[in-house]
């Protein structure tokens, strides 16, 4: 068995998944110009992400939380989020999601 290495830069999200022999978790990388968000949403399962560059604003369950560069987050299941992008920078982020999540 070989692990397997993928670049974001080559690849589209999730950058890891089952196609890959991945059997429990995506991996997306998710960039967020100055100004921009992902959409508000919710869904049934949880996640995590992690801040690799930048700051903004999560949005978390009607309320707002500052996140920065080196956070590491959980967002339970069924629980309204948002990433925000409030600096003048590209806030990116590394996010696992269970496998279901992209079934």
């Amino acid at each position: 068995m070989k692990p397997v290495i993928k670049n974001y830069r080559d690849n589209e999200n999730p950058v890891l998944g089952k196609e890959d022999g991945v059997p429990n978790y995506v991996m997306l990388y998710v960039q967020h110009a100055p100004g921009e968000s992902s959409p508000l949403h919710t869904h049934p399962w949880e996640h995590q992400a992690f801040i690799t560059d930048g700051a903004g604003i999560l949005y978390f369950g009607g309320e707002e939380y500052p996140i920065k560069q080196g956070d590491c987050i959980h967002v339970p299941e069924d629980i309204e989020h948002q990433f925000r992008n409030t600096g003048d920078v590209p806030m990116n982020r590394v996010t696992v999601n269970p496998i279901r999540s992209v079934e």
